[in-house]
């Protein structure tokens, strides 16, 4: 009774961080009686957008504001359980790819957590559980939009999305694109109405998203031009007063000559650009009416963390699904992740939980590509799980995962490593053998069999009656032997 009392008492504390295009946002949050209670928020104006050039390099002073901020917001991460704390980077990062190495490894350092690059899509699923957590009443076809620093989010749904999508388009993005210089009325060429029918070009391909649905807004851009038309309260957007509010600005000659009530200081070198942005989306999606989300992406990972804690976890789901869609031998699966995870244990028997979900979600994946290629699969199934929109998982998850499908058997191929990305020889080995035991389809035990480190490399103890038993397997491994050695790395093969 005691123990109960004391886990109601201090319940787990999850903390998200958004390295978002246009600002950095941290949540601490705790759950009572299954109920989410903000502990702590923090916020930094840190426009990452403005600092990616044309070779999508970060300029070193957005990279040091950005880095001065995590400085700030890391006592609060620090001390909390790896599993509670997710950290997303979204449009700006995901542009910069490996260009951003550097700044990502620093942040690190930094927080003591890694940085995960998200997809669009899962940005966008994110946002969407966030302000589902808020919403009220009973279920219902919903619209969500979220105008972010480097991209806009889409998502229609009624319990959970039915359709996700990313747009490149944000507040910072088209700042760059259309203010640059921060005028807005130019004369003969007014810079606003350049920035809205863009918006508006961009959302041609989704104008039914929103048809029949609540629509709801969410997040910086959207909240700014609700408190400027509300007296500073999060009501509803209406159709009449965001065509009044734009033809306003419309009519500034400059960003700096903007002067509205409401509207914070360090908001308004982008406001323009974000209110285009809305603007395009109300005409383009014809909305009348759009309601305000407390909630948004930060509150998203939160639930997320929360549902992975108790048994939630989305990315399981993803990997059932594409296994059903992949019409994958579940049999063969089942017995290339457990003898996979057998190996493992005895090679890393103090291993991550995150390594052991990765080497058991390759082993459920190794064979998506069978339904379409039997010569290929290896590479076409590292080509679906890489490039798939799958929910739950982090690019860089996509990218090890890809990883160990492409190189479950034949040569082991060389890749270039980066952040997020430092392919685990330890999981390939345990998984490659896995695949080796059991080539056939048939359930075999290892009883008997051990794998451990062997200085740099390893070393497979095989009783001589097993091997006996399965001469072909014998082949096999001598074949495994020599893919190592390619990579000069010794696999031992001999007696327990």
């Amino acid at each position: 009774m005691t123990s109960d009392n004391n886990a109601d008492a201090n319940p787990p504390r999850y903390a998200a961080l958004d390295l978002g295009s246009n600002s950095f946002h941290l949540l601490l949050a705790e759950f009572r009686d299954q109920r989410m209670v903000r502990l702590h928020t923090d916020r930094a104006m840190v426009r990452l957008a403005e600092g990616l050039d044309r070779e999508r390099n970060l300029a070193p002073e957005v990279a040091e504001r950005a880095l001065e901020a995590l400085r700030r917001f890391a006592p609060v991460i620090q001390g909390l359980p790896a599993d509670n704390v997710r950290i997303v980077g979204t449009n700006t990062l995901r542009l910069a790819s490996t260009q951003a190495d550097g700044f990502l490894e620093a942040a690190e350092a930094i927080l003591g957590a890694p940085i995960e690059i998200i997809s669009g899509v899962e940005e966008a699923r994110l946002i969407y559980s966030g302000v589902m957590a808020a919403a009220e009443g009973p279920p219902r076809l919903r619209c969500v939009v979220d105008i972010g620093g480097g991209s806009t989010e889409l998502v229609r749904g009624v319990e959970s999305p039915r359709q996700l999508q990313s747009v490149n388009m944000g507040c910072v993005a088209f700042n760059r694109r259309f203010f640059d210089d921060g005028k807005i009325d130019a004369g003969k060429r007014n810079n606003f109405v350049r920035a809205r029918r863009a918006a508006q070009a961009e959302l041609q391909e989704l104008q039914h998203i929103a048809d029949e649905a609540l629509v709801i807004g969410a997040s910086g851009t959207i909240k700014s031009v609700a408190r400027v038309l509300n007296n500073g309260e999060l009501l509803p957007i209406h159709r009449k007063d965001l065509d009044k509010l734009a033809d306003r600005v419309a009519g500034c000659r400059t960003v700096d000559a903007i002067d509205l009530p409401n509207l914070e200081p360090q908001r308004r070198p982008v406001f323009a650009a974000g209110l285009a942005i809305l603007h395009g989306i109300f005409r383009e999606l014809d909305i009348e009416v759009m309601h305000i989300s407390p909630y948004a992406i930060r509150e998203g990972i939160v639930h997320d963390l929360a549902g992975r804690a108790h048994g939630g976890d989305r990315r399981a789901d993803t990997v059932a699904n594409l296994m059903e869609k992949g019409e994958i031998d579940r049999n063969q699966a089942r017995r290339v992740a457990s003898t996979a995870l057998q190996f493992f244990a005895q090679l890393n028997p103090h291993s991550m939980m995150s390594q052991r979900r990765l080497l058991r979600w390759a082993a459920d994946l190794h064979e998506i590509g069978l339904a379409l290629s039997h010569s290929s699969f290896r590479k076409l199934g590292a080509f679906m799980i890489e490039h798939a929109d799958m929910a739950g998982f982090s690019r860089s998850e996509q990218e090890n995962l890809a990883y160990l499908v492409r190189n479950q058997r034949g040569d082991i191929k060389a890749v270039q490593e980066h952040y997020g990305f430092h392919p685990n020889n330890d999981l390939l080995l345990c998984l490659r053998l896995a695949c080796i035991v059991h080539r056939d389809h048939v359930d075999r035990g290892i009883d008997g069999l051990t794998l451990s480190a062997d200085g740099p490399g390893y070393r497979l103890g095989i009783p001589g009656q097993w091997l006996y038993q399965y001469p072909a397997i014998e082949d096999l491994l001598e074949l495994e032997v020599e893919c190592w050695a390619d990579k000069n790395i010794k696999l031992t093969l001999g007696n327990p």
